[in-house]
C-alpha cells in the first residue's frame, strides 16, 4: 500500500509543473501609477484555507478584503471595476464584502458593477455596494425573492430495505427528519418561517440601499421580487440596473468616472501565474530546501474550522477534524507572541465528542488571550457550540447561528438484506451490546438508553452555552431545543455580542491585544501542490493525508455540486452517522437562495 501511494504522490508531483500555486498571490504591489482596479468574483470567496489542489484557484473571503482595503488605502487606485457571477446562498460573505466596498466608497472612489447572471445574493452585493450597476444585453437577473428547500427521505430509505432510528432532543432539533418524514413538521415551518423572513430583510435592506446610490426615478421597493426573474432590459427599465452593455462598455464607464487613462486598468486576477518548474526545484523541494513562510514575532493568529465537524487526528477535506484543531489551539495558546486568535467559523456542527474537544480548547486558549470568533455563513449545532468558547463572538445579520440542541441514532438495513437473500444472526451478552447492529432497528431498551444519552450531551451543551455566554441553563434551553436564528435575532438573545465580519473581529483582536498592524498567521496553512506533495514525501501525515483524499475528495465534491441541493444532503447526512452515533448537527439541510 505504501509503495503505491508513493507512486501516486511522484505522479501528483508531475502535475505540479503545471499547476497553479494554491498559496494566494500578493497582488498588493503599485505600479506608482494612477489606475483603475479592476476584480472578477464569478463566484463568492472561500471561507477556508483548503486548498483546491487540483481545481481552480479560489480566493477567501480575507483575501478579497484585503485587496478591497489596499484600493481604498492607496492613493494611485482611483476606483474599482467589480465583476460579479452568482453567490447562491453565501449571505455573510455578501455582507462581509459589502463592508470592504463601503470602505472604497468612503474613500470617495467609484465602484462600478457589471454581471452577466446574478442572483439574490451577488444582486444584494452590488445594490448594497455599487456606484453604478450594468448588465450584459443577454443576462439574466435571478432577483426573485429568497426561498428556502429542506429534504425528505423516509419513503426512499423504506424503498431500498433501510429504517432510520434518529432521536432528538430540542422540539425544533429536526437532523433526522430528512430520514424520518415526509413532510416537514409545524415546529420546523415555525423556526424555519421566522430565520427566512429575517433573511429576506436584510436582502430587501440592501436593494433598498440602491435608492440612496443611483438617480432612480421610481424608488425601489419589495414589489420588484413579484416580477422576476428579469431580462437586461426589464431591470434596467424598474431601475434595478443603471444600464446595459458589455463588459468593455462597463469599464469604459468605469474609467472615464475614476479619471484614468485607457491603459491605466489594472486586472487583479486571483490565479498567480504559471511558473515553469524544472527537475531541481522538485528535488530542492523534496530535500527541503524552500524557503520558510513561517510568519514570526508578535502577531494574531487566524484560525479557519469550516465544514462538518468530526473526530479524528488527520485532515479531510471539506471537514473541520478535531485532532489538528485542538493541537493547533494549544500551540497558539502557549505561544507567547501570539496575541489574540481571531477563530472563524463556517459550519453546521457534526460530532458531539469532536465538538466538546474543540470547544475545550478554544476555553482554554481564551484563558491566556483573547479569543474573538467571527461566524460567516453558518455556525449552527457544533460550530456555534465551539464559538461559546470564546471571549468574544462576531456575526453578521444574515450568518446563521444557534441550533442549541442533540440528535443521534442509527440507520439500519435489515430490510434490504432480506431482499437480497442475507439472513443476519446475532448472538449477544446483554440487552445493549447490539445496539449498534446495522441490520435491526432499536428495541424499546435501547431507545432509551440512547435516549439517556442524548439527554445528558443536550444538558452539556446547555452549560457550555450558558458559561460562556453569562446565561443561566434555563434560559439557555427557552432559546436553544435545537431552533436555528439569524445573526440578528441571535444578537437580541445574547447568542452573539456584535453584529460584524471578519474585519471587524480582526480589528477587536488587534485592539484587545494592544497591537498596531500586526502580522497575522494563518491556520491551516495554506500550501502548494509542490509543497503539500514534498511534505508528504518526507512523511509528514498530515500532507499524506491531505494528498491521498484529495482526487477521491475533488470527484465526491463534483458529483455533489451537479446534484445541487440534494448534493448539499447528501454531504451533511454521513454527519449523523458517525461512529459515537451522536452528533450536534444543524437540524436541516438547507439551500437559501
Amino acid at each position: 500500500m505504501r509503495t503505491a501511494v508513493r507512486v501516486c504522490l511522484v505522479s501528483l508531483a508531475c502535475l505540479a509543473l503545471s499547476c497553479d500555486d494554491a498559496v494566494e498571490p500578493d497582488l498588493s504591489g503599485s505600479t506608482g501609477e494612477v489606475e483603475l482596479r479592476e476584480l472578477r468574483l464569478d463566484r463568492p470567496p472561500r471561507d477556508s484555507t483548503d486548498a483546491d489542489l487540483f481545481g481552480a484557484s479560489r480566493p477567501t473571503v480575507r483575501f478579497v478584503l484585503q485587496q478591497l482595503d489596499l484600493i481604498a488605502e492607496t492613493d494611485s487606485a482611483k476606483g474599482l471595476f467589480l465583476r460579479v457571477g452568482p453567490f447562491g446562498g453565501a449571505w455573510a460573505r455578501v455582507q462581509d464584502l459589502q463592508s470592504g466596498l463601503a470602505k472604497i466608497r468612503a474613500a470617495n472612489k467609484p465602484v462600478h458593477c457589471h454581471f452577466e447572471t446574478a442572483d439574490n445574493a451577488s444582486y444584494a452585493l452590488m445594490a448594497a455596494s455599487c456606484d453604478r450597476i450594468s448588465m450584459t444585453p443577454a443576462g439574466t437577473l435571478n432577483l426573485v425573492g429568497l426561498s428556502m428547500q429542506a429534504f425528505y427521505a423516509r419513503q426512499l430509505l423504506e424503498r431500498i430495505g433501510g429504517h432510520a432510528d434518529i432521536l432528538h432532543v430540542g422540539r425544533y432539533k429536526g437532523a433526522g427528519d430528512t430520514l424520518t418524514r415526509d413532510e416537514m413538521p409545524e415546529a420546523a415551518r415555525e423556526s424555519l418561517g421566522a430565520l427566512l423572513d429575517d433573511l429576506q430583510s436584510q436582502l430587501l435592506a440592501s436593494v433598498l440601499a440602491r435608492n440612496d446610490i443611483a438617480d432612480i426615478a421610481e424608488p425601489l421597493s419589495a414589489a420588484v421580487f413579484q416580477h422576476g426573474p428579469y431580462t437586461a432590459e426589464a431591470a434596467r427599465v424598474v431601475g434595478l440596473v443603471d444600464d446595459v452593455g458589455f463588459d468593455d462598455e462597463a469599464r469604459e464607464h468605469a474609467r472615464v468616472a475614476a479619471g484614468v487613462e485607457v491603459d491605466q486598468v489594472r486586472t487583479l486576477t486571483l490565479r498567480k501565474p504559471q511558473k515553469d518548474l524544472g527537475l531541481s526545484d522538485i528535488v530542492s523541494a523534496f530535500a527541503g530546501d524552500q524557503e520558510s513562510t513561517t510568519v514570526t514575532g508578535e502577531r494574531i493568529a487566524l484560525v479557519y474550522l469550516s465544514g462538518s465537524i468530526v473526530d479524528g487526528t488527520t485532515p479531510k477535506p471539506g471537514n473541520a477534524v478535531s485532532g489538528p484543531f485542538v493541537d493547533a489551539m494549544r500551540g497558539f495558546a502557549r505561544d507567547e507572541d501570539v496575541k489574540a486568535i481571531v477563530l472563524r467559523i463556517n459550519s453546521p456542527g457534526g460530532s458531539a465528542l469532536a465538538s466538546d474537544r474543540m470547544w475545550h480548547a478554544v476555553r482554554r486558549a481564551a484563558a491566556h488571550k483573547p479569543v474573538i470568533a467571527s461566524i460567516g455563513d453558518v455556525a449552527a449545532s457544533g460550530g456555534y457550540y465551539i464559538a461559546c468558547g470564546a471571549t468574544v463572538i462576531y456575526a453578521h445579520e444574515t450568518s446563521v447561528v444557534g441550533s442549541i440542541g442533540v440528535v443521534g441514532g442509527k440507520v439500519s438495513f435489515g430490510g434490504l438484506a432480506e431482499e437480497i437473500g442475507v439472513n443476519a444472526v446475532t448472538l449477544r451478552h446483554g440487552p445493549y451490546s447490539d445496539w449498534t447492529n446495522g441490520f435491526a432497528p432499536f428495541d424499546e431498551a435501547q431507545r432509551a438508553s440512547i435516549q439517556g444519552l442524548l439527554n445528558s450531551t443536550y444538558w452539556r451543551f446547555l452549560r457550555r452555552v450558558a458559561v460562556g455566554r453569562g446565561m443561566e441553563q434555563r434560559e439557555v434551553h427557552e432559546i436553544g431545543q435545537g431552533r436555528v436564528w439569524s445573526g440578528v435575532a441571535g444578537h437580541r438573545l445574547n447568542l452573539i455580542d456584535e453584529l460584524g465580519g471578519l474585519d471587524d473581529a480582526i480589528a477587536r483582536a488587534t485592539a484587545d491585544a494592544e497591537l498596531e498592524d500586526p502580522e497575522v498567521e494563518v491556520w491551516p496553512r495554506p500550501r502548494s501542490v509542490l509543497e503539500s506533495i514534498s511534505a508528504a514525501m518526507g512523511g509528514d501525515q498530515e500532507a499524506r493525508a491531505q494528498l491521498e483524499s484529495a482526487q477521491g475528495a475533488l470527484r465526491w465534491n463534483a458529483l455533489l455540486q451537479e446534484l445541487g441541493p440534494v448534493g448539499d444532503a447528501a454531504n451533511q447526512l454521513p454527519s449523523l452517522l458517525e461512529h459515537e452515533h451522536i452528533a450536534v448537527a444543524m437540524p436541516y439541510v438547507l439551500v437559501v437562495e
